[in-house]
C-alpha cells in the first residue's frame, strides 16, 4: 500500500505542476472536500508536497485566493504543521512566490481558527 501511495503521490504532483490544469480543476471543486481530502490522507500531502514545484503552487494560489482560504479554515492543524515540517524548503520557496495579500489572508483564516479553539471567555488577566 506504501508503494502504491508513493506512486499515486508523484502522479499527483506531476499534473500539479500545471498551473492551469490546477486553475482549472479549482473552479469545479469544493474547497471542504479537499481539506477532508487532505486531512485524512496526512501522508499523502507530505510526499506530494516533495514532488511539487513551490512557484507552480504559489501562482495557483495567488489565482485562488478565496480557495485556498477555504481550504485552510478547514483542515486540521496538525496536518499542516506534519506536511510543513517534512518540508521546510518547499514552504520557504512557496511563501516566497506567494502574494503577500493572499498569504496574509490564508494565514488569518489559521490564526482566528487557533484564536476561536483556543479563547476562554473570562481567562483575562485584570489591571488592578
Amino acid at each position: 500500500m506504501g508503494d502504491l501511495n508513493r506512486k499515486l503521490g508523484a502522479l499527483a504532483a506531476k499534473m500539479a505542476n500545471n498551473k492551469d490544469l490546477v486553475s482549472g480543476m479549482i473552479s469545479g471543486i469544493d474547497p471542504k472536500v479537499v481539506a477532508a481530502a487532505i486531512n485524512e490522507n496526512k501522508d499523502l500531502i507530505s510526499r506530494v508536497m516533495a514532488h511539487l514545484d513551490p512557484e507552480i503552487l504559489a501562482g495557483v494560489i495567488n489565482s485562488n485566493p478565496d480557495f485556498m482560504a477555504k481550504v485552510m479554515k478547514s483542515m486540521d492543524a496538525a496536518v499542516i504543521a506534519n506536511a510543513m515540517n517534512k518540508n521546510q524548503r518547499f514552504i520557504t520557496k512557496l511563501i516566497e512566490n506567494t502574494d503577500p495579500n493572499v498569504f496574509t489572508r490564508s494565514v488569518n483564516v489559521v490564526f482566528n481558527k487557533i484564536r476561536k479553539a483556543t479563547y476562554r471567555p473570562g481567562l483575562s488577566v485584570s489591571e488592578d
